[in-house]
């Protein structure tokens, strides 16, 4: 489904939140019933803007991205941040200045750009990630090595156990990682401690998960 996004101002009740729209109400209602939007999603602006490291960061991926294309960096940088403006339906912005949500949101989606289209890179992506969940949830997507990125099983961190088949048990809320078969095989010898030096861990298994990694599932 499409996104609707409207902007607007936060007041801090006692047990709730009040949003008050910057548009007229009866415009984002009949928006809303025509879409038939059932839920929403708060993104909050602190007014922080993107920092050095963020910076860095991408310039680092849009630099792998343009050896990898054989396109200039600048070049290859404006057609990702168009398509990115477009998918998160958002002003156009400038990496000068840009706030950090944004600039946080673009690093991932430039992860995914890398891991859709197996782009080579010179450093593991888990250095240059900002949301670790996101990041850990494209490993399992596209089956890549959470920490150095080559291709990746599945690692389940809540046990299956012995004698129960794997293609019969229910996969939906099971703890799971993807990692390659060097990453995968040292878990079996000192997981805890991998997952620590990596700042890594396992995450619940969702629908859509189970659907990509062809796991059986069903609804609890």
């Amino acid at each position: 489904m499409e996104d609707s996004r409207f902007v607007g101002k936060i007041n801090l009740l006692e047990n709730s939140l009040e949003f008050i729209p910057d548009e007229d109400m009866n415009k984002i209602v009949r928006v809303l019933e025509q879409r038939e939007v059932f839920g929403a999603e708060l993104r909050l602006n602190d007014g922080r803007k993107i920092s050095a490291k963020q910076r860095k960061k991408i310039f680092s991926i849009i630099a792998d991205i343009s050896a990898w294309n054989g396109d200039i960096p600048e070049y290859i940088r404006k057609v990702l941040t168009w398509y990115f403006r477009c998918e998160a339906d958002i002003e156009d912005f400038s990496l000068s200045n840009v706030d950090m949500t944004t600039a946080k949101e673009f690093i991932s989606y430039l992860i995914n750009f890398c891991f859709a289209n197996d782009v080579p890179t010179r450093d593991t992506l888990l250095h240059n990630c900002e949301d670790i969940y996101k990041y850990l949830y494209m490993c399992l997507e596209h089956r890549k090595c959470a920490i150095c990125n080559a291709p990746a099983e599945i690692h389940h961190v809540d046990r299956i156990g012995m004698g129960r088949n794997r293609n019969k048990i229910n996969h939906l809320g099971l703890r799971a990682i993807a990692l390659c078969r060097k990453h995968h095989d040292e878990t079996e010898i000192r997981e805890r401690e991998l997952f620590e030096e990596n700042h890594i861990y396992g995450i619940k298994l969702d629908k859509y998960l189970c659907k990509v990694l062809k796991l059986n599932y069903k609804e609890k």
